[in-house]
């Protein structure tokens, strides 16, 4: 009696931790600067500002990494002399998809570090990544993209009429 009562424990604790298993989605990239592939970038992935996953590039500037459905992360890619980028990457409305969504790959461009009056634009994720159900696929938000592009040129505006 006691052999099927600690089975059947064992079975529903397996299957508790089995249903609450959350998907994983890979997320792979590639960085560059000025027309190289970019050895020993920095990439930083963090949920709620709390670091969860470090790596650095390859020789060819390659780096992986999968995230947990149903949450958002930021990921900064940097290097020592380059400025730093901020991705922000949502991975909402995919808990309960029942196939497998592609890799989703994308490239980062870093470029030398410049001091401006604008440095509090770096803190702001240049794009935005998110689940698509209509094409099953991850995607880069280009209505993000512009907003952001936006608030950039209205903040500059507002410097140069201070300035004036």
């Amino acid at each position: 009696m006691r052999l099927l009562l600690a089975l059947t424990s064992l079975f529903l604790i397996f299957s508790c931790t089995g249903f609450s298993q959350s998907k994983t989605f890979t997320f792979k990239g590639q960085v560059h600067s000025y027309g190289e592939n970019l050895k020993g970038a920095k990439i930083e992935v963090l949920e709620a500002g709390n670091l969860i996953y470090e790596t650095t590039t390859s020789g060819s500037g390659k780096f992986s990494f999968d995230l947990q459905s149903e949450r958002e992360y930021t990921v900064e890619i940097s290097k020592e002399e380059l400025q730093t980028k901020i991705i922000w990457i949502k991975t909402k409305h995919t808990e309960e998809l029942e196939f497998k969504v592609p890799v989703f790959d994308f490239d980062v461009y870093l470029k030398k570090e410049k001091n401006t009056p604008y440095d509090e634009l770096l803190e702001i994720p240049v794009t935005l990544i998110k689940y698509n159900p209509e094409k099953k696929a991850f995607y880069m938000d280009k209505t993000y993209e512009d907003a952001i592009a936006n608030k950039e040129q209205r903040i500059k505006d507002n410097t140069l009429q201070i300035r004036r």
